[in-house]
């Protein structure tokens, strides 16, 4: 188990540290050299000309304002333990944070292809990347593995993409599924070295216990060594999703199941940092904008905490974001809307990976327009946001918003509390 404080401030140079606040430093490369490109320097001093006010001050203004009205109204109650403030102010953090965001900020726009015929889902897989796609994600039967994939892969350049499988073929056997792939991509001239995606194999998912403990270390030794662009270990969080006010309850979760694949791992020798580098960590979101955004930046500071508490060195966690399904409504075009807004939050929560669900996911037989066309709007909101508005440009441009600091804040510790608690 971690240890007993959550440690709230860090700093990669030095490690964490133990302060009142959440507080990331950046990365240094080389002497002076930050790898927070466009970090402006807190010296800057803007506002020398006005006189600071303090939030005392500024909640007696917003008192008065209200004309009898209880603040205490203006409070969002998101669950029995977690009040949101409404009011961000700098007095909420004594040291400016800095971004979480790594070196890395754009991210793969991925697309899930309908199970069962393969045929069928490699001419979508085609027309997906025809149009934009970067990864695309084949749920595999218990049929034979080898011919699905020649049939899934045909025509596709694996070694271009990134590739993600999911369903009975790998549950049922994950490491069998790398080793036809290996032969599949020899086919195609290619060494399995030259392909990246992963796999979603969560043993610990169902039943909370890893059933075979040496197959699982087995495993990361051949992924390691065979596909080392590959991370073969999911801890899938979308079962445990129930919306914005369990946020804390689904990120402990996550991160108790993350925790025993760790520990595992370490115990039967492996490297923790490698070991870390094999797992992708799934989230459903909502459209609860900035929770939905704060708990995907809470995640990657607990998962700082957990690493550095197994005695690893922090790393950024993969984020694999999907849309909950229950996020939609029978009004499609609403759907249309909401996923924009979606993305956005995954997007500036610090997802590696993002899938969008099409408008009208579950609801086809109302749609007015073919299949290929809600699966295009969805992959076009991901264009909009990377191309257009140049959202991959930016390392966590939710950095030094007071509100979602202190919100981000509020669930790390809450939920890191929840994980001691067992």
């Amino acid at each position: 188990m971690p240890g007993k404080k959550f440690v709230q401030r860090f700093d990669f140079r030095r490690g964490f540290k133990k302060s009142r606040i959440f507080h990331l430093y950046p990365e240094k490369k080389g002497r002076g050299k930050s790898t927070f490109a466009g970090y402006m320097s807190q010296d800057t001093h803007f506002f020398a000309e006005f006189q600071p006010v303090d939030k005392a001050k500024w909640l007696e203004r917003i008192t008065r304002d209200l004309k009898g009205k209880p603040l205490e109204d203006l409070y969002w109650h998101l669950n029995e333990t977690l009040t949101v403030d409404p009011f961000g102010h700098p007095d909420d953090q004594l040291v400016p944070p800095l971004p979480i965001g790594g070196a890395q900020t754009s991210w793969e726009i991925s697309e899930s292809m309908e199970p069962g015929d393969p045929a069928a889902a490699n001419r979508q897989a085609l027309e997906a990347l025809a149009f934009g796609a970067e990864g695309i994600h084949f749920p595999l039967g218990q049929s034979d593995t080898a011919a699905e994939l020649e049939v899934l892969l045909d025509r596709i350049h694996p070694d271009y993409i990134g590739l993600q499988f999911s369903g009975a073929g790998v549950e049922q056997g994950p490491a069998a599924v790398l080793a036809v792939l290996a032969g599949v991509a020899e086919a195609h001239g290619l060494q399995s070295t030259d392909l990246r995606g992963a796999l979603y194999y969560d043993p610990a998912g169902v039943t909370g216990q890893i059933r075979d403990p040496r197959y699982l270390a087995d495993l990361l030794d051949y992924a390691q060594n065979t596909f080392p662009g590959f991370r073969c270990i999911t801890v899938d969080g979308r079962p445990v999703y129930r919306g914005p006010k369990a946020a804390t309850d689904e990120l402990a979760a996550v991160l108790q199941r993350a925790l025993l694949y760790l520990q595992t791992l370490k115990d039967r020798g492996h490297d923790l940092n490698a070991a870390a580098a094999s797992i992708q960590v799934s989230f459903f979101i909502g459209k609860s904008y900035f929770v939905e955004m704060a708990k995907l930046r809470a995640f990657q500071l607990l998962w700082f905490n957990l690493l550095q508490a197994l005695g690893g060195r922090p790393k950024y966690p993969y984020l694999d974001v999907h849309f909950a399904p229950a996020a939609y409504t029978d009004d499609l075009y609403t759907n249309m809307i909401a996923a924009t807004t979606m993305s956005m939050s995954a997007v500036l929560g610090g997802a590696s990976r993002l899938t969008v669900l099409p408008y009208d996911s579950g609801r086809e037989e109302e749609a007015r327009y073919p299949k290929a066309f809600s699966r295009r709007i969805a992959r076009n909101a991901q264009h909009l946001l990377k191309m257009e508005s140049g959202f991959e440009t930016l390392t966590d441009p939710a950095a030094g918003s007071y509100y979602i600091e202190k919100l981000t804040a509020q669930l790390a510790a809450a939920s890191w509390k929840k994980l001691q608690a067992g």
